[in-house]
């Protein structure tokens, strides 16, 4: 491991650890707290009269854990029971790109969804539960947030004004799509005729992602288009991503670093 670290291999991607970490840290510090654009609402309107799910099916540290932690595990598994790499530093080489690519994507897809959410400021589903509009407030009028009692806190009602797009939708595809490019790739399920469920294996992640994306509009926390745009977000950042740190799936070499040849 020491060795790894202290070679020119490790050394070149020191900047893309330090863009990650910069990443998270915007995204626990600023766009995570920040206020959202404060658009006019009516009380009469059925697509935010849902009720608040005090329970949701899954919460933004399962979010964490299943779009993050368990893609970079999965990649820890299978390249430790890669008999095809003989070489522990080759390993660990593989394990540090793969992993950077899941860690940037999905903290990307993170910062850039945020920072979405508050400059479009779309009410959520729930949203007029979050505000609990005082007594009188004309129902068949636009209104304002300082007609809102905030009977959850005022935290929950600000989040209400974040509802596109949807956060767990482009973090989900962010993580497991860039997963199932991975071992497509590492596995070349796509090169020449293969067994069918192959290729179907490697994509299990999606099923994931997609149940994890569709259940924001089941506990009303997101509308359909919200999901859609951010699952949009979410594959075009992974794809982005993938393509950075390795070549097609279609590629020879696509189980290898782009960089892998070119470090000394």
């Amino acid at each position: 491991m020491g060795e790894y670290i202290a070679s020119n291999r490790f050394k070149r991607f020191i900047p893309d650890w330090l863009t990650v970490l910069g990443l998270v840290i915007t995204f626990f510090l600023v766009t995570e707290r920040a206020h959202p654009f404060i658009r006019q609402f009516s009380l009469s309107d059925p697509s935010i009269s849902h009720p608040f799910a005090k329970v949701e099916r899954v919460t933004d540290n399962q979010l964490y854990v299943l779009s993050i932690f368990l893609p970079t595990a999965i990649v820890l598994a299978a390249v430790a029971l890669n008999r095809s790499i003989s070489s522990r530093f080759d390993k660990l080489h593989l394990i540090q790109v793969t992993s950077l690519g899941i860690w940037f994507s999905t903290c990307l897809a993170a910062v850039l969804t945020d920072i979405l959410k508050c400059w479009i400021g779309n009410p959520r589903p729930d949203f007029l539960e979050r505000c609990g509009a005082k007594y009188g407030t004309p129902k068949n009028k636009l209104v304002g947030i300082e007609v809102c009692t905030a009977p959850l806190g005022e935290m929950y009602l600000l989040d209400g004004m974040k509802s596109t797009p949807s956060g767990h939708s482009s973090m989900a595809f962010a993580g497991l799509l860039y997963l199932t490019l991975w071992l497509l790739g590492q596995y070349k399920v796509l090169h020449g005729k293969k067994q069918l469920w192959a290729p179907l294996l490697c994509c299990t992640p999606l099923v994931l992602a997609s149940y994890i994306a569709l259940s924001r509009t089941q506990d009303y926390r997101h509308h359909f288009r919200d999901v859609l745009l951010g699952s949009i977000l979410g594959i075009v950042i992974a794809v982005g991503t993938y393509f950075k740190y390795f070549d097609s799936v279609f590629d020879e070499d696509s189980d290898k670093p782009i960089e892998y040849s070119e470090v000394e």
